[in-house]
C-alpha cells in the first residue's frame, strides 16, 4: 500500500521541482491566487490522501497526478504553469495526415488578466480590429524569452503585471499585452509563417523590450501570397505589408510608466461611442471583446488540433448543383424585400458587425423547402466527400448580406453541431467590383498552411468546420456578398454514438482546457473626461448589450457557460435560440432521447419546437440560468 508519506514527498519535491524551473527562467508568482496559502495546502493534502488510496497505482499513473496536484497547487497560489509535457494525439480518419508544428510543456496562455497573452501576431492584429479607430486606444507590448534566463531576470525586474494593473491608465485609454518569444512559434500546429512573428514585425532586437504602439494601428496586416497552385493562393512570407508604423522602443532608461504616458498624452483621448456612454463602460466592453478574440485563438489552436480529421485536406470546391442553385437565387430575389439587419451579442468579434452592420434574408421564410433541398442536393455530396455516413442537417442559415467593409475571422464552429459544412456564394451584387476585387475563403489546411480560395457567385466550398480554421479575414472590397451556409453532423452523434461522439468533444476540450491558465482582472480606475467627446458612429448600437447601470451592483457579467439540451418526449423536436429581438436561429434537431450541449450566457432564451415547426410548444421556452445546466423536454 502506497504511504501517505512518501506520496507527499514526493508531490512536495514535484512542486519544488516546477517552482525551481520557473525561478530558473526568471519567473515570478502573479499574485493572483485568490486563495490563502493555507486553502492551497489543504487542497493539495486532501489531493494526495485520495493517491494514498489508491494501492496499486501504476507510476505513470502517479506522475500525471502528481502533475495535476502541482498544476492545482500553483493554479491556488497563482504561480504560473506550464503546459503537459506531453502532446494530444488526435485520431484520423485512416489515410488522414494532419501536421503538428507545435511543442509540448510551454508556458500555459493566461486568460483573464489585464496583460493580455499574445500568442501570435494574428492575435494581436484582430485585438486591433476589434476596436473602431475612433475608440481604439495605444497599446504596449511587452516581450520576453521564457527560456532565456538573463532575459527573464531583466523582465521580471519590470514588474509589467504590477505596473499595469496599478499605475497605467485602465483598458479604454490603453492596451497592455506581453509576448513570449520563445513559445509563440512553438504553439501552433500550423506554419508560424512570419506574418506570426509579431517580434520581428516591431524589429525586436533586444530581451526584454517594451514597444509602444499608436492608436493609429488597426491590425490589417497584408498578408503576401508564397505561390498559387491549381487555383489556391498559399500565404504567408516576407513580402507582407504591416499596416503599423510610428511604434516606438523603449530604451530602458528612465522611468517606465512616464514613458507610457507621455505617450498616451501625445496620441489624444479616444472617443466613447454615444452607445457605451462612459469611458468606464467603453473599457468593459472593449474587455469582453479581448476575452472573446483570445478564446477564438486558444479553439483555434488547442481545440482544432484535438479534433478528428476525416478527409485528405479538409475542404473540397465545387458548383452549387444546378437545381438547387436556382432556387437559391430565386428566393433571393423574391424575398429581399424582407431584408433585416443580422442580430448579434455585442461582446462577439468574429464579424465586423460592429462597424458594418450584415443583413439577412431569413431563409426560414420557407423552411420545409430549405432543408428538403438541403438534404436532396447538398448531404448525399457531403457524404461522400468525408466518408462519413449517415449525415443529419443541424442548420442551414443565410443568407447572409456581406457589404463592403465587412470581414470574418479565422474561427473554427461549434463541434457538437457543426462538424461537416458548406458554405455557398449565392450571388455578388457588384460582378464587376467582385471581380477587380476577390474575397476568397481562408483556410488552414492540415498541411498546416493558410490558404485561399476564391469561389464565386454559383460555387460551394465543402469544409471540416469543426477542426478547420476558416474565415475571410481582410476586409471586402468587391460589393455585397451574399452566403449561406448548411451545417450536418453524424446522425448517431447524440444517439448510438453518443460516448465516442462525447469522449471526443471532451477530449478537445479537456486540450484547450490543459493550456490555458485563468487569472482575476485588476487594473486602475476609469477617470471619465469632464468635456467628453463622442464618436461620429454609435458603436455597439443594435447589438445585444447589458450597460453597466442595469448589471447587478458589484457584479461583472457572467462568462459563458455550458448547457445540455435532452429530448425526453417520444417525437422528434427542434430546438431555437431567440433573440431579444424575436429573431429565431435553429440550434439543432434532437430525436427522442438523444441530447446535444451549447455554450451561452445568463438571460439567454431558446424554446423547443415541433420538428420543421418555428413555434414553442407549450410550456417550451427556456431562459438560461447560471448554475443549471440541464433542460429537458417531456410531453
Amino acid at each position: 500500500q502506497t504511504c501517505h508519506a512518501d506520496v507527499l514527498a514526493a508531490v512536495r519535491g514535484k512542486q519544488e521541482q516546477e517552482r525551481g524551473g520557473a525561478m530558473a527562467r526568471g519567473k515570478r508568482s502573479s499574485g493572483h491566487g485568490g486563495s490563502s496559502s493555507g486553502n492551497a495546502v489543504s487542497t493539495a493534502t486532501a489531493a494526495v490522501v485520495a493517491v494514498a488510496l489508491v494501492g496499486s497505482a501504476q507510476a505513470g499513473f502517479l506522475d500525471n497526478v502528481r502533475y495535476a496536484i502541482s498544476d492545482a497547487f500553483n493554479s491556488l497560489v497563482g504561480a504560473e504553469q506550464n503546459a503537459p509535457p506531453s502532446k494530444f494525439q488526435a485520431l484520423h480518419a485512416e489515410g488522414v495526415v494532419v501536421a503538428d508544428y507545435s511543442q509540448a510543456g510551454l508556458p500555459k496562455v493566461r486568460m483573464g488578466h489585464r496583460v493580455m497573452d499574445l500568442v501570435h501576431g494574428l492575435h494581436f492584429d484582430d485585438i486591433l480590429q476589434d476596436t473602431p479607430d475612433e475608440l481604439r486606444p495605444p497599446a504596449v507590448v511587452a516581450f520576453f524569452d521564457s527560456n532565456d534566463n538573463a532575459c527573464m531576470e531583466r523582465y521580471n525586474s519590470w514588474r509589467w503585471d504590477e505596473t499595469a494593473e496599478t499605475e497605467l491608465p485602465p483598458r479604454e485609454r490603453l492596451f497592455t499585452s506581453r509576448y513570449d518569444m520563445y513559445s509563440a512559434p512553438r504553439r501552433p500546429w500550423y506554419k508560424f509563417v512570419p506574418e506570426l512573428d509579431l517580434a520581428k514585425r516591431f524589429g525586436v532586437k533586444s530581451c526584454p523590450e517594451l514597444v509602444f504602439v499608436p492608436r493609429k494601428c488597426n491590425g490589417f496586416t497584408e498578408w503576401c501570397e508564397r505561390e498559387v497552385k491549381d487555383g489556391i493562393s498559399y500565404m504567408g512570407c516576407e513580402d507582407f505589408k504591416d499596416q503599423c508604423t510610428g511604434f516606438e522602443s523603449w530604451n530602458g532608461s528612465g522611468n517606465m510608466v512616464k514613458w507610457i504616458e507621455e505617450r498616451i498624452e501625445r496620441e489624444g483621448a479616444p472617443a466613447i461611442s454615444r452607445f457605451l456612454q462612459t469611458y468606464k463602460e467603453q473599457g468593459y466592453w472593449m474587455q469582453r471583446r479581448d476575452h472573446t478574440s483570445s478564446d477564438n485563438h486558444l479553439r483555434n489552436l488547442y481545440l482544432s488540433e484535438a479534433f478528428p480529421g476525416f478527409t485528405k485536406t479538409g475542404f473540397k470546391a465545387m458548383p452549387i448543383p444546378k437545381a438547387f442553385n436556382d432556387w437559391l437565387l430565386e428566393f433571393y430575389d423574391n424575398n429581399v424585400k424582407n431584408r433585416r439587419t443580422e442580430f448579434w451579442d455585442s461582446e462577439s468579434t468574429q464579424m465586423s458587425f460592429v462597424e458594418v452592420p450584415t443583413g439577412f434574408v431569413d431563409l426560414d421564410r420557407e423552411r420545409y423547402l430549405k432543408e428538403k433541398y438541403a438534404n436532396e442536393h447538398l448531404k448525399p455530396l457531403v457524404e461522400e466527400w468525408s466518408g462519413v455516413s449517415p449525415l443529419e442537417l443541424t442548420s442551414f442559415y443565410g443568407m447572409r448580406e456581406y457589404p463592403n467593409g465587412s470581414f470574418l475571422k479565422n474561427h473554427v464552429d461549434r463541434i457538437d453541431t457543426h462538424v461537416l459544412s458548406v458554405t455557398m456564394t449565392v450571388k455578388k451584387l457588384d460582378p464587376e467590383a467582385s471581380a477587380a476585387h476577390p474575397w476568397p475563403l481562408e483556410v488552414v489546411q492540415w498541411t498546416g498552411d493558410h490558404v485561399r480560395y476564391d469561389h464565386p457567385e454559383g460555387t460551394m466550398i465543402l469544409y471540416e468546420s469543426s477542426k478547420l480554421p476558416h474565415g475571410r479575414p481582410y476586409r471586402n472590397n468587391g460589393g455585397v456578398h451574399v452566403g449561406a451556409f448548411c451545417h450536418f453532423k453524424p446522425v448517431n452523434m447524440h444517439g448510438t454514438d453518443a460516448k465516442k461522439w462525447d469522449a471526443i468533444a471532451k477530449a478537445a476540450r479537456k486540450n484547450q482546457a490543459s493550456h490555458t491558465q485563468w487569472a482575476r482582472y485588476r487594473s486602475q480606475p476609469s477617470e471619465e473626461p469632464e468635456n467628453p467627446v463622442f464618436s461620429g458612429t454609435d458603436y455597439g448600437q443594435k447589438t445585444k448589450w447589458k450597460h453597466l447601470d442595469e448589471r447587478d451592483s458589484g457584479k461583472t457579467a457572467s462568462l459563458d457557460f455550458s448547457v445540455t439540451f435532452r429530448n425526453k418526449s417520444p417525437r422528434v423536436l427542434d430546438v431555437y435560440w431567440e433573440s431579444e429581438a424575436g429573431d429565431v436561429v435553429h440550434q439543432g434537431t434532437l430525436a427522442p432521447g438523444s441530447e446535444f450541449s451549447v455554450n451561452t450566457f445568463q438571460g439567454h432564451k431558446f424554446f423547443w419546437a415541433e420538428k420543421d415547426s418555428a413555434e414553442p410548444l407549450p410550456q417550451g421556452r427556456m431562459t438560461m440560468e447560471k448554475g443549471r445546466s440541464d433542460y429537458s423536454y417531456k410531453l
